[in-house]
């Protein structure tokens, strides 16, 4: 039976937090959406929020599906942190410690693994990857039904990649410059065309740059294919609402792997394999509801 919660879902430019309804699913007249700031200011904005609502719907967990890296291993010192984000100001962050004062259990888990339980669930799916495209690239992986984590999470999206053929860019991650987010996300794409991420709402669908960026992003599909045999892939985030994209995308994974896997799932029905969330915008939020259910579910 689910229970009343709270979902955090923090962005690297925007926080959304919730608090569910009676069936666990989202309600609009319980939500906020903030800019994601400093630590100091983001944090205590969220978290009086929920104690000023909490009198109105008494939620019994919070779930909270956050921007990485992060530490999910609880016996480590820094669990519940957010680690070496390239986010200025945000290095060693302790995320969960934040909401202890609500005296509550609290569920922790990257802002991609989360979706790909609830997209896993969803569909039936023992396995499948999430993917998501906007400030930062990621990518969350289920298993067996279990969310990957090993030494921390995947971070897949910092993986070297080929250029398309006459990119020149120099790639925008401050770690390795160009891997598949440092060529593939917001600004990367923005960079190309000498504007401002917050202007790219206006390039037309058919630019040429959505090509490029979905060659990068494809490269980031055959791999997570050929390292983990998920059963689909799942692609969200705030840049994959061009129409085209996924068309893009799918072409290129097919020409990456060249006809090596003849796996009809792929070769016959691309289109049913890598796909866009069930839930669109709602998917980190209601994978912040649903962790934190797992957690009750448990106790």
């Amino acid at each position: 039976m689910p229970s009343i919660v709270a979902g955090i879902e923090m962005g690297g430019t925007g926080c959304k937090v919730a608090i569910s309804n009676e069936n666990g699913q989202y309600d609009n007249n319980y939500s906020l959406q903030i800019v994601t700031t400093d630590p100091e200011h983001t944090l205590r904005e969220i978290y009086e929020w929920l104690e000023s609502k909490r009198s109105e719907r008494p939620f019994v967990a919070i779930g909270i599906a956050c921007f990485g890296p992060v530490d999910l291993d609880k016996t480590s010192k820094h669990y519940g942190y957010i680690t070496t984000t390239p986010k200025p100001g945000w290095q060693y962050v302790n995320v969960v410690g934040a909401f202890r004062g609500l005296n509550v259990p609290v569920a922790f888990e990257t802002d991609v693994n989360a979706p790909a339980m609830t997209e896993a669930a969803l569909r039936g799916d023992s396995s499948a990857a999430y993917i998501t495209i906007g400030t930062g690239v990621g990518v969350g992986l289920v298993l067996e039904g279990r969310p990957v984590h090993g030494l921390m999470h995947p971070e897949g999206a910092h993986i070297k990649c080929e250029r398309f053929a006459g990119d020149d860019y120099a790639g925008d991650c401050p770690y390795h410059n160009s891997c598949i987010e440092g060529m593939s996300k917001a600004k990367a794409v923005a960079d190309r065309l000498k504007i401002s991420p917050n202007l790219l709402s206006k390039i037309p669908d058919d630019d040429p740059v959505w090509n490029i960026q979905a060659y990068y992003i494809a490269q980031l599909c055959a791999s997570v294919i050929y390292l983990t045999s998920v059963k689909r892939i799942i692609i969200g985030g705030g840049l994959t609402k061009r129409n085209g994209l996924f068309e893009h995308i799918r072409k290129h994974v097919l020409q990456i792997l060249n006809s090596y896997l003849d796996i009809p799932a792929i070769t016959n029905d691309i289109d049913n394999y890598i796909v866009p969330s069930k839930l669109g915008d709602l998917i980190g939020i209601q994978s912040a509801f649903d962790i934190a259910q797992g957690i009750i579910e448990k106790k």
